[in-house]
């Protein structure tokens, strides 16, 4: 585990790489639920 803490301090430019990638799936994955959840009511909203 040290070899981890040693290579994320020396290279902090892929310790925020992680992270972005992190906050990006993050997002990409609420849009997405969201647009599944607005699918679904806009269908209802059809139907009536």
């Amino acid at each position: 585990m040290d070899s981890l803490y040693n290579f994320l301090n020396t290279h902090t430019f892929y310790s925020l790489l992680v992270i972005i990638l992190i906050v990006w799936a993050g997002m990409f994955s609420y849009v997405y639920t969201l647009n599944k959840k607005v699918k679904t009511l806009d269908i209802q909203n059809d139907s009536k």
